[in-house]
């Protein structure tokens, strides 16, 4: 019997699994224990690119503030990464009162 086929086959599937799926889920669990361990006064990014601060977490959300007085509810699924304070040249905020300073 001529099992040639079949070896081609497994080796495809193994290597579309360490090419693709592997990375995935490590992507998808470093995601997780980004999110986490986020606590309130962590600055946040959004998918939709909405710099935050988070205020308090729940199971499935968490309410974030994006300016003085606006909180917004959002969920977990929405943070693509902690951002670390001061990483950014300057903040929407900071460029505000750097134009008034002017």
């Amino acid at each position: 019997m001529n099992y040639g086929p079949f070896i081609f086959f497994a080796i495809a599937i193994l290597v579309w699994y360490v090419l693709f799926i592997f990375p995935q889920q490590k992507k998808a669990k470093e995601r997780k224990a980004i999110v986490d361990a986020l606590r309130a006064g962590d600055e946040i990014v959004t998918y939709g690119g909405i710099f935050a601060v988070v205020k308090d977490r729940k199971e499935n959300w968490i309410i974030v503030t994006v300016a003085d007085g606006v909180d917004m509810k959002i969920a977990k699924e929405a943070i693509v990464m902690r951002r670390e304070p001061g990483t950014e040249e300057n903040t929407p905020e900071e460029e505000k009162s750097n134009k008034n300073a002017k």
